[in-house]
Parts: C-alpha cells; sequence; structure tokens
C-alpha cells in the first residue's frame, strides 16, 4: 500500500519506535496479537462475513502453540494481502485495516513488523476522520500499553 500517512519519520511515534527497538521479538509478537483485536473489531464491522483476517490470527497463535508450520501462516498472510488489494478498489480504509493485521501477525518472522503495523492500523483511522489529536493519542495509548508488563495472550 503507497497511502501510508506515518512512518519511521513521525515525530510523534519517536517513543514507540524507541520501545519497539529496546524489547525482545517475544514482546512484541505477545503486543501484535493481543493489539490485533482493534483493526479486526473495525474490519468486522466494515465487513461482517469477511473471515480471513480472523483466520490469520488464529493461525499465528497455533503457529505459536506448535501446532502449524510457519509457512502455512505466511500463506494465509499472503492471502490476507491479495484481498486488501481487492478491497482497497473501492476502500482505503478496509485496505488499510487489512494490511495492518498482516503486519500483526508477520511480527511471527520480523519484529520490525510491529511498527509496519503501528503506521498502517493509525493510517485506517486517520483516513477513516480521526483527527491528529485523536491519532496522537491512540500513538501514545500503543506506546503505553507496548511498555506494560505483559499479558497472557487472548
Amino acid at each position: 500500500m503507497h497511502e501510508l500517512i506515518y512512518n519511521y519519520s513521525t515525530p510523534f511515534l519517536k517513543p514507540m519506535i524507541q520501545a519497539v527497538s529496546d524489547m525482545d521479538k517475544e514482546h512484541a509478537i505477545e503486543w501484535s496479537f493481543n493489539e490485533i483485536e482493534r483493526p479486526l473489531r473495525r474490519l468486522k464491522r466494515r465487513y461482517p462475513e469477511y473471515t480471513t483476517p480472523r483466520d490469520c490470527k488464529r493461525l499465528g497463535i497455533l503457529y505459536l502453540e506448535g501446532k502449524v508450520p510457519l509457512p502455512q501462516v505466511g500463506a494465509a498472510v499472503d492471502d490476507l494481502y491479495r484481498e486488501a488489494g481487492i478491497i482497497g478498489i473501492t476502500d482505503k480504509v478496509g485496505r488499510a485495516l487489512a494490511f495492518s493485521i498482516g503486519e500483526a501477525v508477520s511480527s511471527l518472522k520480523t519484529k520490525s513488523h510491529v511498527m509496519k503495523y503501528v503506521f498502517y492500523y493509525l493510517t485506517a483511522l486517520k483516513m477513516n476522520g480521526a483527527s491528529d489529536r485523536e491519532i496522537e493519542g491512540e500513538a501514545e495509548r500503543m506506546t503505553t500499553s507496548y511498555t506494560a508488563k505483559s499479558s497472557k495472550l487472548d
């Protein structure tokens, strides 16, 4: 997706970028799989019958439990990205939400996908009409939750 509004040079995201850099990959994965519920709920409201995003999360958790191989999760994420491209023809917010979910699940492979999740999710919120103040507040919430003590995966 080429319409990302936020990236590594966004000033108010510097604390989040630093937090992701400072913490280990396991923490990044745990946070991503808890955080992913936000875009999942938003996408579900837009497309009630669309199950691929939730299937990606479920497969990611099954991978963490040692029940499916990582390539199976990767294939599901690829499907999600393909479908997001189709959604994006008429719904840029829906596409950004779907991409954010794919990036969160992709944190299983590389920690840097956590920030890509943040960029896509905040982009989706902005495209959906959120104010700069709301976006910065959401970025602060994410940073605070990222740096908080770990919690069990849902």
